[in-house]
């Protein structure tokens, strides 16, 4: 690491510009120099054996974050819609995350990001009105990968494709013909005003709720389909949806009835097929790896504890045999 001066102020303002800062850039262009002599990765063994066998070199493990506060909203007390500050603020926080990340496997010249994992924290949560939702919260998206070069991936020059696929699922791809384009993800927070306001009495289906998953889910998918058809993908694979329902206070003073939250989630890597595969004549299959398993049994696997007094009878017994063995022997 070299030890001249940073600038701080110049660095702070690259953060703020959706950069990332100086001192990290430089170690970077540590690792991509030509006196580079290890690597490092968050790729399991059977991962980083099999995107070699996919043609496929790690060059280094890279990382972005953001760290977001979500303002006060407008209120929403008595609406239901989506909530489009909050979802908003999720979408910006990832893509800067993701942005980060995408800038440091430019930097160390990947053709790629593999096994990237998204990562969500909440640091702080807003103090007034409904438990922080309407806005005061501190979040914090982290997203980790892999940086690789992968000189059959198409993409512009200076440009790597972030992908969530592990290395297995690399190779899978490209014995097939396929190619990762890209990362999709969107978020969606749909809010319903008093959710059981018309279901005080009786069973029946709560319709409003399910109205608003249905909407979150379909407003979260136009959007994936819209990435996707961005970065000219046929397919997107290695989906991760997630929904979370939440009860909140609804935010009038004595109120006792909640309203609802719905939270919709959606990752996934966008493919197409490789331009002029030709299929091999003979499929590869994937190579043989073994995990490490115990040989043998412990002690302590052989005999239960229930054990413990016919093992020492059986070595009474022993020893007095071996006993009346030696006094024959002197006979």
């Amino acid at each position: 690491m070299s030890g001249r001066r940073i600038d701080m102020a110049q660095s702070l303002a690259r953060v703020r510009q959706g950069g990332i800062p100086l001192r990290a850039e430089e170690r970077l262009a540590e690792e991509a120099g030509p006196n580079k002599k290890l690597f490092t990765s968050d790729l399991g063994v059977s991962e980083f054996l099999m995107a070699r066998d996919a043609g496929c070199e790690p060059i280094a493990q890279i990382m972005g974050s953001s760290i977001y506060h979500v303002a006060e909203i407008p209120d929403y007390k008595g609406k239901t819609a989506e909530l489009t500050i909050i979802s908003d603020a999720h979408r910006e926080s990832r893509r800067r995350a993701l942005a980060r990340l995408w800038q440091e496997a430019a930097l160390v010249g990947a053709d790629a990001v593999i096994g990237a994992h998204l990562r969500d924290r909440m640091i702080t949560m807003g103090s007034r009105g409904k438990g922080g939702d309407d806005g005061g919260e501190v979040m914090e998206f982290t997203a980790v990968g892999t940086a690789i070069a992968a000189p059959w991936i198409t993409h512009a020059p200076g440009a790597p494709v972030v992908t969530d696929l592990s290395g297995q699922e690399l190779w899978a791809l490209a014995q097939d013909g396929f190619e990762p384009c890209g990362f999709v993800f969107d978020f969606c927070r749909y809010h319903v005003w008093h959710v059981l306001k018309d279901y005080t009495a009786g069973l029946g289906e709560v319709s409003p709720a399910q109205t608003a998953i249905d909407r979150a889910r379909r407003s979260v998918e136009t959007k994936i389909e819209e990435l996707a058809a961005a970065f000219e993908a046929e397919f997107v694979v290695g989906s991760d949806v997630s929904i979370d329902i939440k009860e909140v206070p609804c935010g009038w003073e004595g109120c006792v009835l909640n309203d609802l939250d719905v939270d919709v989630s959606w990752m996934g890597t966008a493919i197409r097929r490789v331009p002029g595969f030709t299929p091999p004549e003979h499929p590869k299959t994937p190579p043989l790896i073994l995990s490490m398993m115990p040989l043998g049994r412990r002690t302590s696997e052989l005999f239960d504890d229930d054990d413990d007094d016919d093992i020492e009878e059986l070595a009474r017994e022993a020893e007095e045999e071996a006993l009346e063995a030696d006094e024959k022997g002197k006979e």
